[in-house]
């Protein structure tokens, strides 16, 4: 089975890469988020550009997870640059990981049905 649960903060969130409809709201929400990253400003209060650089990540999640989603990632975490770029960090391993373990099983199951070289060889041999 390919659905997995991200944890964080002691929440766990549906995610499935082997799943169009999970897959689909994933590309989306990270174009949306390409898109606010480049409307991010440039000048201005600092801690304004902080709490606008920090809603892009919330944004993110409650697209890919469901509205509210990102008010349990987030709770009890301040608005800081750092905490919110480790939690995006957390995120992106964790797809990783479900990345690598649905490469692994298509290998595996690639190799098991098909013979290796000496065995094509041997095979070969008695023809």
């Amino acid at each position: 089975m390919s659905l997995k649960y991200w944890e964080i903060n002691g929440q766990h969130f549906a995610f499935d890469n082997q799943d169009a409809e999970c897959m689909k709201r994933y590309e989306d929400a990270f174009d949306a988020m390409l898109e606010e990253s480049n409307a991010l400003p440039k000048d201005g209060k600092a801690s304004e550009r902080i709490i606008a650089y920090c809603q892009v990540f919330r944004n993110l999640y409650d697209r890919l997870f469901g509205e509210g989603s990102a008010e349990k990632i987030f709770a009890d975490v301040p608005m800081n640059i750092e905490r919110y770029n480790e939690i995006y960090e957390n995120f992106l391993d964790f797809v990783q990981e479900c990345n690598n373990e649905g490469a692994k099983k298509y290998a595996d199951l690639i190799s098991k049905y098909k013979p290796n070289r000496q065995q094509r060889r041997t095979a070969a041999k008695k023809k």
